[in-house]
């Protein structure tokens, strides 16, 4: 027993004294996979230099700006190659990483100006296992800046954290209490209680899970005019969910891409001092076909640029996929209570699946094209614009809008390539937009 208790005992240590190494191996790996295959539209991340200790490593990250973005950072005097240094300690059961980002001397004397001396502007710390999962803890360190033409800076500290496993799904929060700047010509930007966070994993050019932002306020202020402007509680949420066929689904059934957007403001101040209140936006794309709108988001950069006729006849080919498997557009409220009163709308419009080749035959579209569009105006609000009283009248006299005692309401249905009024009236689809330019 006494053997078995030392052979256990010394196979225990020679693991414990091993096993730096073994972690140090994997997570250079990791290290090394992670840069790598990093993908991102603005930088370009490699590995400057990777040393590997016994109990710890040293490595250094070098961020470069991609060349469309380069002349902004020049404009301001900025580099368009950052370095990373990252302190590495292997422990039992992963390794932990304390990462800086470094400031040749003409930028240590800025950031000595705004964070203080010898304090870095911005930390990340991570701790990842043998499976990968890391937890992570970003931090930009609190700013107080001031320069003798009258602009300041000043924040308190930004908290982002969150944990990522190996393949690439996790969870992240923020927080920033507060941020304000000063600038010369005396207008302030004043913001409060910045937070967020989200749950899912980036595939391709598409977050798939959910995020949400919310701000408490924030204030622009114009102090020569004695203005402002002012937004309280904003909310911002994303949602992209993906649906499945169902099992006994047609063979070509793919995939589908929901994407959801909704936006709150529960009060905003003009710099009149008129109060507008309970802003809502919800705004939703259902049953998008995944792989095509997945080739359209790769080609998201080349459509920034010219594209070659080849690249052309790709995404026309995506945009048919598109439309040939059915889509919805659902922007089911528009509304916000101003001092006129209240202003309502929802549109929604669906395109039936069975439209082959739609780039090469547009106008067949609506035949596969079903909808309804609702609005609301404050007669006061119509009013105050000539050229849109001018607008609602006619359309009043067509009997397109129904004018009420305090608002114009306008309700439609489309069916194919007609419009169907609330009267019963049905007008030409065309004419559906001739109305609203």
């Amino acid at each position: 027993m006494t053997l078995k208790k030392i052979g256990a005992i010394g196979g225990a240590i020679a693991v414990a004294v091993c096993w730096p190494i073994a972690v140090g191996q994997v997570g250079e790996r990791i290290y090394l996979d992670t840069v790598g295959k990093y993908e991102n539209p603005y930088v370009k991340i490699s590995n400057e230099s990777y040393d590997r200790g016994y109990l710890s490593s040293e490595a250094v990250s070098r961020i470069e700006i991609k060349d469309e973005f380069k002349p902004l950072f020049e404009e301001e005097g900025l580099p368009s190659v950052w370095h990373v240094s990252h302190k590495i300690k292997h422990g039992l059961l992963g390794m932990t990483s304390y990462s800086q980002l470094e400031l040749d001397e003409g930028l240590q004397k800025v950031a000595a100006q705004a964070w203080g001396e010898g304090v870095a502007p911005i930390t990340f710390q991570t701790e990842t296992s043998l499976t990968r999962h890391t937890e992570f803890k970003v931090v930009i360190n609190p700013v107080a800046y001031k320069d003798d033409f009258g602009s300041s800076v000043s924040s308190e500290p930004f908290i982002f954290d969150g944990d990522v496993d190996g393949k690439g799904a996790g969870e992240f929060h923020y927080h920033l209490p507060q941020f304000s700047v000063t600038t010369t010509a005396n207008e302030t930007m004043e913001m409060l209680n910045f937070t967020g966070g989200g749950k899912g994993k980036m595939d391709g050019q598409f977050w798939l899970g959910n995020q949400k932002a919310q701000l408490g306020s924030v204030k622009f202020i114009d102090s020569n005019n004695d203005k402002a402007v002012s937004l309280t509680n904003m909310s911002v949420a994303m949602s992209n969910v993906l649906t499945e066929p169902a099992k006994d689904a047609e063979a070509d059934e793919n995939t589908r891409l929901t994407n959801e957007n909704k936006v709150t403001i529960e009060k905003i101040v003009s710099f009149d001092g008129k109060d507008y209140d309970n802003f809502n936006f919800d705004l939703s794309f259902i049953g998008l076909d995944y792989p095509a709108i997945a080739r359209l988001g790769n080609m998201s950069d080349d459509i920034n640029e010219q594209m070659t006729q080849e690249q052309q006849e790709e995404a026309l080919l995506a945009l048919d996929l598109l439309v040939a498997k059915g889509l919805t557009l659902a922007m089911d409220d528009l509304s916000l209570t101003t001092p006129m009163g209240d202003v309502r709308s929802q549109v929604r419009f669906v395109v039936k699946p069975g439209l082959a080749r739609a780039s090469q035959s547009v106008d067949k579209i609506a035949e596969k094209l079903t909808g309804n569009i609702a609005l609301e105006l404050p007669k006061q609000l119509v009013e105050m614009d000539p050229a849109l009283l001018e607008r609602a009248t006619m359309m009043e006299q067509a009997e397109i809008v129904e004018r009420l005692d305090d608002k114009y309401v306008l309700n439609m249905q489309v069916e194919g390539d007609k419009v169907i009024l609330a009267n019963g009236d049905q007008l030409p689809l065309g004419m559906l937009f001739m109305l609203f330019m």
